[in-house]
């Protein structure tokens, strides 16, 4: 096979690098309803503002509300048998001092009063559990944000883990980008980064890294970065758009260079074609940055060696080759 080839030398690669991240909101969540029963009251809609803590619907509670009348109903009565038993306990020993009441009668009194007593702490429960279904007979907001969606109508029958409302918070944003371990290297966490968006023309916005991951994502091979930025109520930014993230730029000591071209994908591993005694050899490299023409080659092959620029795609480890050139050397790329 015919290929061409150019030699791997040190150059500069230090164009500003970009990261492509997606918007997410800061805090999203849908309340679902935790008790079953009727809406009875809509009163969010989507788009509309919501505060911590703030009803968006109201459930029949009728029910509910009647039970609980009756467990504290139930509770008052025991607290009543409670002071009697106690009492009915404090005769029977004053009496035992005396000789007057038996041992047993007196046993008998005791437990009349740790009767009581379970009786009261069970309808007590039964109280507490009765305020909170009548409390989840309202579902509220769990920060302040927006209404994304309302999934019920007045009048619909709702059960525990039904979606009720999605309420999303965008005050702040959420931009996830992924990042070779190289690029990964020369970010800090809490520093400044630009980020552009295609809504917003050629202004950007600056944010801050929250975190950069240290387990690479199976699939890509890349860690995540996440970008916090504040957010204006009018802003036109939504989550799902595509934000361009420009990271630090590299330093400008020289690094092995190969042209872009020569670096191809297989079996989810980067990879070049070199030459040597016309053998093509198949070598495994880490990239590092990238400009239009030249990508920083971190690790698997030196500066000097030949690497296929054209031709490599049809190629095979170990295939004899001739070359179409003699080293036309690309330029460095500055």
């Amino acid at each position: 096979m015919q290929v061409s080839v150019v030699k791997a030398k040190l150059a500069n690669v230090n164009r500003q690098i970009t990261v492509t991240g997606i918007v997410a909101a800061f805090r999203e969540a849908t309340v679902a309803a935790e008790v079953s029963g009727r809406v009875v009251s809509r009163l969010v809609e989507p788009g509309d503002k919501v505060a911590k803590s703030q009803t968006m619907l109201k459930l029949d509670a009728t029910k509910t509300s009647a039970a609980r009348a009756e467990s504290l109903a139930r509770v008052a009565a025991r607290k009543v048998d409670l002071a009697a038993a106690r009492s009915e306990l404090a005769r029977g020993e004053k009496l035992g001092s005396s000789a007057s009441i038996s041992k047993d009668d007196l046993e008998s009194l005791a437990f009349a009063v740790q009767s009581a007593e379970a009786e009261l702490q069970a309808d007590q429960a039964a109280a507490e559990s009765a305020a909170r279904e009548l409390a989840d007979a309202a579902i509220i907001a769990p920060f302040d944000g927006r209404a994304e969606a309302v999934h019920v109508q007045e009048g619909d029958y709702v059960t525990p883990g039904m979606a009720a409302v999605s309420v999303a918070d965008f005050s702040r944003l959420r931009v996830r980008a992924g990042v070779t371990a190289s690029e990964a290297a020369l970010l800090q966490v809490n520093s400044s980064v630009d980020l552009a968006f295609d809504v917003l023309g050629t202004a950007t916005l600056q944010g801050e890294i929250h975190s950069i991951g240290r387990i690479a994502d199976p699939a890509t091979g890349t860690y995540s970065v996440e970008v916090w930025l504040a957010n204006k109520p009018d802003s036109p930014l939504r989550e799902g758009m595509v934000a361009n993230i420009r990271l630090p730029a590299d330093s400008n000591e020289p690094r092995i260079t190969v042209p872009v071209a020569a670096v191809f994908r297989r079996k989810g591993r980067l990879h070049v074609f070199t030459v040597a005694n016309d053998i093509a050899s198949i070598k495994p490299v880490t990239i590092g940055r990238r400009n239009d023409t030249l990508a920083a080659v971190l690790e698997g092959i030196e500066a000097g060696e030949s690497v296929v620029i054209d031709g490599q795609f049809a190629l095979r480890d170990g295939a004899s080759v001739t070359l179409r050139n003699v080293d036309k050397s690309v330029s460095s790329g500055h």
